[in-house]
């Protein structure tokens, strides 16, 4: 009796249809870790304002090194009044907050002034006294002022405000310091960021409209408060998307 052979079947050469699939979700959930990076937030001290300080300090250095001839005495005149008139708007910007309704009755309250010196006309007399003051500096005046405080400047927002600093985790606060004790971790659960109303003259005119406040309420009601942040708006809602994700064990 003959058998008759049975046929031999050739394994398949085709790749499994799951194979981009599996690619893909492999790359979405890369995608969603690289979401989910630590924060870190600097917080920064009110000198981070004084920057037109020592921009103009330097500036003028260098403007009354060359400057000579007829008109100079004027020339320094205009430039010490400057001078002069936004050191004074700094040190109050940075001294006096302004937040939210306040800066509003601020603006109210010179606006209604200026309407009443118009009326008044008082304002002529006194932009010509103002005009008419005699604020001069020397040239080394200028650049010992824009050095100083450009170097003072430098060391704390680049040195001493990086010294303690906040990391966002995904369900996780942390307070952290350079060197020493005094590292905290708080869960983020139940945790709420907000951020604060920008005061008028630090955050929008001094600032330039990138910093801002922010406040960080725990759960058991604790509240960190991060001051002059570069970026705020953005920062505060990073966070709010860390803080509500959960880790995975």
């Amino acid at each position: 009796m003959s058998e008759t052979p049975t046929p031999q079947t050739e394994p398949s050469t085709a790749q499994p249809a799951a194979q981009p699939a599996k690619t893909q979700a492999t790359g979405s959930v890369q995608e969603a870790l690289n979401q989910l990076s630590e924060l870190k937030v600097y917080t920064h001290s009110p000198i981070l304002y004084w920057w037109p300080i020592w921009a103009l300090g330097l500036l003028f250095g260098l403007v009354s090194m060359f400057v000579s001839g007829e008109g100079t005495e004027a020339a320094a005149r205009v430039q010490g009044q400057t001078f002069v008139f936004v050191l004074v708007f700094v040190i109050f910007s940075t001294t006096v907050k302004l937040r939210g309704a306040n800066s509003v009755i601020l603006g109210l309250i010179l606006a209604i002034g200026g309407i009443l010196l118009a009326t008044a006309n008082l304002s002529g007399p006194i932009a010509e006294f103002i005009g008419g003051l005699d604020i001069r500096m020397s040239t080394p005046f200028y650049w010992f002022v824009g050095i100083t405080v450009f170097l003072m400047w430098a060391v704390m927002i680049f040195g001493f405000d990086k010294v303690k600093f906040y990391e966002i985790a995904p369900g996780q606060v942390r307070q952290r310091v350079f060197w020493g004790s005094g590292d905290r971790a708080e869960s983020g659960a139940n945790a709420r960021c907000r951020y604060l109303k920008d005061d008028f003259l630090r955050h929008r005119m001094l600032g330039l409209v990138v910093t801002g406040d922010i406040e960080i309420t725990l759960a058991d009601g604790e509240v960190w408060y991060l001051h002059n942040v570069l970026f705020a708006k953005q920062k505060a809602n990073r966070i709010n998307e860390l803080i509500v994700t959960r880790p995975v064990d």
